[in-house]
């Protein structure tokens, strides 16, 4: 298909190129062009049959067309695929997809915020956030960008999310290592741990020791740190090792850490718990095949990515007016 030239559209139009070029780059009004001949020459754009002219598009909608995606790590499995799935959704609406990764810093957040709303004007945002409070998103200057929270629930904010249950799968988790035996159970959390996900299933975590008669020992929850997973894995390994602690079982609150105790436990100096069972809240692939047999919680993960974007498509469209809050069921894998 031949690319769409200027000296075609003034032949097409009967308009010289000088004021169609005015025209396609915003500057119509500034040359006293009537908002008439604009409306022409872009509705014609729009019809010719040419590959679509998104730009022209823009201009006569008052849209860039793109949608920001904000997660805290795109390398994780969990991410990567909700933002394939977006993607697919938007594609179909001949939107296109920004996404970045904060490394769960509120900064980079803040800033990937701004610079997605301010300078890249695109049309809404699909956000996992990492703030502890909705200050930061409750100014005024982002009320007219729909925005829809996934993952996490920001607190004490009236927002459009799409989450799991994660309180649910984390008591169906315990439940299940208690009826194999286990009775000492630790828990590996990721910081930070004000998360509405780890509050979440660290609850759920306490509450089914508590329903099942077991005590709850708070020293037997670590915080493992989003930078550190390897070296806090081994750390909180290593205070139970010193404690003297035989634990039956350990309940990963990410993917990531599952890995970083799986490769820890093949160590000579933690063969103390070579025994022990591992359950996670994500459930990837290297589960499948791994020698070391992982409890998981599979998410649905590609309806989280089609639920937040048919949401956000909505809002921007004007077919969503009022808040909607999505909790999606999870599935215990146990293997």
């Amino acid at each position: 298909m031949r690319r769409l030239q200027l000296e075609d559209l003034s032949k097409k139009l009967g308009y010289s190129k000088t004021l169609i070029s005015m025209v396609l780059n915003g500057k119509g009004n500034q040359y006293g062009i009537s908002k008439k001949t604009q409306a022409t020459v872009l509705d014609t754009i729009a019809k010719l049959n040419y590959a679509p002219n998104k730009f022209a598009k823009s201009l006569r909608t008052g849209k860039s067309y793109f949608i920001g995606l904000i997660v805290t790590d795109l390398s994780n499995p969990f991410y990567s695929t909700i933002a394939k799935s977006i993607e697919s959704i938007l594609f179909e609406s001949e939107y296109n997809l920004m996404v970045c990764s904060t490394d769960e810093s509120i900064e980079r957040e803040k800033l990937l915020v701004e610079m997605m709303v301010n300078q890249q004007g695109v049309d809404g945002l699909i956000v996992a956030s990492t703030f502890k409070n909705a200050s930061f998103y409750e100014q005024a200057r982002f009320a007219k960008t729909p925005i829809v929270f996934i993952d996490r629930v920001v607190p004490l904010f009236n927002a459009n999310y799409v989450v799991i249950d994660n309180y649910g799968a984390s008591m169906d988790v315990i439940n299940h290592l208690i009826k194999k035996g286990c009775g000492k159970i630790a828990c590996f959390a990721i910081t930070p741990l004000y998360l509405s996900t780890i509050e979440d299933r660290l609850n759920g975590y306490r509450n089914a020791l508590h329903k099942n008669g077991l005590p709850v020992d708070e020293s037997y929850i670590k915080a493992v740190n989003f930078n550190h997973i390897s070296e806090d894995v081994e750390k909180g390994l290593h205070e139970f090792k010193k404690a003297h602690v035989r634990l039956d079982a350990v309940f990963a609150l990410n993917n990531h850490i599952a890995v970083a105790l799986m490769k820890a436990l093949k160590k000579k100096e933690f063969e103390l718990f070579a025994h022990v069972e591992i359950a996670c809240f994500d459930d990837i692939d290297l589960f499948n095949i791994a020698d070391k047999k992982v409890t998981s919680v599979s998410q649905p993960i590609e309806d989280i990515g089609k639920n937040s974007s048919t949401l956000l498509l909505d809002l921007i469209s004007g077919k969503q007016t009022s808040k909607s809050n999505v909790v999606l069921s999870t599935k215990l894998i146990a293997r």
